[in-house]
Parts: C-alpha cells; sequence; structure tokens
C-alpha cells in the first residue's frame, strides 16, 4: 500500500526534476556563449523559417508568463523580448526550436498537437487534481492515505504521457542542428555547444509540472499580461 503512494509520487517529482534541471543547465550553459555575428534570435529564425519554406509565419514579441511558443493555429511564433533580442547560443536555440515546431506537417503535425495538449495537461493538471483530493478530504469524504495514492498514480500518469509525447521536441531539435550545421560549418565548437543546448531545450515543457502551481493559479489572475495573444 505505501509502495502505492510513494514509488508513483517519486516517479513523477524525478522525471519533471531531471527535466527542469537539463532544460535550466542548457540555458545556463547557451547564455555563456555569444553567435558569431551577434545576430538576433528573432533574425536567425527569419532566416531559418524562409530556408525551410516557411515564410509566412509569423515572429511577435509577447512578453508575458507564457511565451516562448509556435500557436499552430494562427502559424506565428511568440517570443519574450529577451529571447528575440538575444544573441547568445541560448536564445538562439529557444527561438529556433519553438520555430521548428511550423515545419512539422502532416503526422508530424499531429503529434504536435497531441504534444501541446499534453502540456496543458501537464501545467494545470496537477494541481486541479490536488485540490480537489484535498477539498474530499477536508471534508471527510476521502482518507488522506488514499488522496496520496489517488494523486500519485494521477501525477505518474500525466508525467508518463507527456515524457511518450517527447520525441516531437527532439525532432525539433534536431531539425535546427541539422540547419545549424550548415549554416555555422566553419564554427565546430560552437556547433557541439548548440548540440548541448537544443538536447536541454526539448525538455522545457517537461519540466512545467514543477510549476504547475504557477500555471494554475496565474490563469485566473487579471494581471501580469495575457497568457494568450487574442490578435
Amino acid at each position: 500500500m505505501l509502495a502505492l503512494i510513494i514509488i508513483p509520487l517519486l516517479f513523477a517529482l524525478a522525471a519533471a526534476k531531471f527535466a527542469s534541471d537539463r532544460f535550466h543547465a542548457a540555458i545556463k550553459t547557451g547564455s555563456k556563449v555569444g553567435v558569431p555575428g551577434a545576430m538576433t534570435a528573432a533574425e536567425a529564425v527569419r532566416e531559418f523559417l524562409d530556408e525551410n519554406d516557411a515564410s509566412d509565419v509569423k515572429i511577435m514579441e509577447h512578453n508575458a508568463f507564457v511565451s516562448d511558443y509556435y500557436d499552430v493555429g494562427r502559424r506565428c511564433l511568440f517570443l519574450n523580448q529577451s529571447t528575440m533580442m538575444g544573441t547568445d547560443a541560448a536564445s538562439w536555440s529557444l527561438a529556433l526550436h519553438e520555430a521548428a515546431h511550423a515545419l512539422q506537417t502532416g503526422e508530424s503535425a499531429k503529434l504536435f498537437l497531441w504534444r501541446q495538449g499534453n502540456i496543458r495537461l501537464t501545467r494545470y493538471a496537477p494541481t486541479l487534481i490536488a485540490f480537489v483530493c484535498l477539498l474530499l478530504n477536508f471534508l471527510k469524504r476521502l482518507p488522506f492515505r488514499s488522496t496520496l495514492m489517488i494523486c500519485g498514480i494521477l501525477f505518474a500518469l500525466i508525467m508518463l504521457v507527456n515524457l511518450l509525447s517527447t520525441p516531437i521536441e527532439k525532432n525539433a531539435s534536431a531539425r535546427v542542428m541539422s540547419w545549424l550545421d550548415r549554416r555555422l560549418e566553419k564554427y565546430p565548437e560552437l556547433l557541439d555547444t548548440f548540440a548541448v543546448v537544443l538536447s536541454g531545450v526539448a525538455w522545457r515543457d517537461t519540466a512545467v509540472f514543477l510549476k504547475s502551481p504557477m500555471h494554475f493559479f496565474y490563469a485566473f489572475l487579471p494581471m501580469g499580461g495575457k497568457l494568450r495573444p487574442r490578435k
């Protein structure tokens, strides 16, 4: 009984912590490495999209709690100002990785939509589940041990589904790396850095599990900028 409570919780937390560590380590590494020519990430994205027959994709500045993402419905890449104007490997990697989702068509597009659904589930569901279970426990409708067990199992399932959809993120990073291999072929050491950073960036939306309470409650606050631009 105790194992049913502890193991799922540990799995979910360990997977999220692993993803978070990979992402933040990659950003830390990339932020210390400048790109030759001081081209901004937004300029690099425009070149990347134009060369891959995706000139119709718009790039818009969006400074909010949730930013740096590709909106498939509007064919628009929303980037935080610091990411757009960044001239380091971290900014390039984050912006280009999200832009690469615009190149995923056919079956890859379907997988990307599935991935987006999993990301939203990871952002909001854990906090909602915990809130409902704790409320039932407070009302004496659910024993505390059962509360922990239900949360643990559901958390583990959410994380498992998220992990199963991560290949679409790795595919996006691989597309960017292929372009960079041509674009920066004269800078092999820089390419090595990009390989590390892009690998870490692919874990960003798995790590959001740890920030689920922030995402959940922020969604109901009429302040701090919009989660999603309306225009």
